[in-house]
């Protein structure tokens, strides 16, 4: 099996999931698109292609994902007779995705509902699915099973022991301390990728506040409901009327709530704002960054422009905090022996300088929310650049008086 996907959460769910395999069932290599992006990398690519029963593509953005192999890949499936398996990386169909499959429908959706669902269960039995059905192996499967699109965290609990917030906050919670809400993409959940997250619980916990750590699909919308709005804020981070169950919260998930206007000025708008503008405490961006320390280190700009768009661009029109890069992605060997060869996995590992940094800020922001309105100290600060009295106030690209 030839599994292609621009998650790479997809690839550590999928390395944990094959060690579950029967004897005898087929392996699997899975490539990530960005690693294509030399000419023996993509050589590879259709090398393999030649060893292959099936072929299966997971790509968010559609063939714009791997602009250099995409019709490479269909072609050759297509003229080898490879059943060929693509599927958006979200819950919207995209047209050259589904013109390039050589299934059945019935197939291709069982394919995408399980890429969907995911979980190590569920692609487990995709991987039993696919081996039943193109390399005429008896194993059986289960039919893809829900998992939850958002839900607590127990860093204590086993990975399928699920808590409503209130038994969370009463098990947990130690009363008279500040609280933080932690918002993290239900994708390192459901592969296992939550070292950044453990680190960040402790690093809290240290600061004396509780935690309250929530993963989500989204924070804009729930694929199960026609794109109905996520419930995550509204239903973890406050109560059944509305009142915030934490004095601040950290997220480290991508994007805006809101929705932005296309022409004219660029202003947030839709039901987030008004959720926000209820839950009234402070939000703080802690930026998962997708690039390595090393390069975050080596370059005179810091964050690439996809870290930058994700993490502080668009967040800051739901009037986030923007803080530091808290975690990098690193590469960590793949291919243990349990069938997947291929891919250099990526794992999310902590910055503990700057983690330190983030939840002192969390800390003291939480501690502040909780501080009488008497006793707080308020400073304002104005530039004066150029150096001149006169400019008192003037500054490009800010908003001051």
């Amino acid at each position: 099996m030839v599994f292609i996907t621009t998650a790479d959460t997809d690839i550590l769910t999928a390395d944990r999931a094959l060690s579950g395999l029967p004897e005898g069932a087929p392996p699997v290599r899975a490539f990530h698109p960005v690693a294509l992006d030399t000419e023996d990398a993509r050589t590879g690519l259709l090398e393999s292609l030649g060893e292959a029963g099936v072929v299966v593509l997971r790509l968010l953005g559609g063939k714009r994902a791997m602009p250099d192999s995409f019709d490479a890949v269909v072609s050759t499936c297509h003229e080898q007779g490879i059943p060929l398996i693509a599927c958006p990386g979200h819950q919207e169909w995209d047209e050259d995705l589904v013109a390039a499959c050589s299934v059945p429908v019935a197939e291709l959706e069982t394919v995408f509902s399980y890429l969907m669902r995911g979980g190590i269960d569920n692609f487990r039995n995709l991987f039993l699915f696919l081996s039943d059905t193109y390399f005429g192996s008896d194993f059986g499967h289960e039919a893809p099973e829900p998992v939850p699109w958002e839900g607590i965290y127990n860093p204590e609990a086993g990975p399928t022991e699920l808590a409503d917030a209130e038994s969370y906050i009463a098990s947990r919670f130690q009363p008279g301390l500040p609280g933080v809400g932690l918002l993290f993409y239900r994708a390192h959940w459901m592969s296992g990728n939550l070292q950044f997250v453990d680190d960040l619980i402790r690093c809290l916990e240290s600061k004396q506040v509780n935690v309250l750590p929530v993963y989500s699909y989204s924070l804009k919308h729930n694929p199960e409901e026609d794109g109905q709005r996520s419930r995550t804020l509204a239903t973890y981070m406050a109560d059944s009327d509305g009142r915030p169950r934490v004095d601040c919260i950290i997220n480290t998930m991508g994007l805006a709530m809101s929705d932005l206007s296309q022409e004219g000025p660029t202003i947030a708008t839709g039901w987030s704002v008004d959720l926000l503008d209820a839950l009234d405490i402070p939000i703080i961006q802690g930026i998962v960054s997708t690039g390595s320390r090393q390069e975050w280190e080596d370059s005179s700009l810091g964050l690439g422009p996809i870290d930058t768009a994700m993490n502080i661009a668009l967040p800051e029109f739901d009037g986030r905090i923007i803080t530091v890069p808290i975690s990098f992605k690193e590469e960590t060997a793949g291919g243990d022996g349990n069938g997947l060869t291929g891919p250099r996995l990526q794992r999310y590992v902590a910055a503990p300088d700057r983690m330190e940094a983030l939840a002192g800020l969390a800390a003291k922001w939480a501690a502040l929310r909780l501080k009488p309105n008497a006793e707080k100290r308020v400073a304002i600060i104005m530039s004066n650049y150029p150096t001149k009295d006169a400019r008192i106030g003037n500054a490009v690209g800010l908003d001051t008086p």
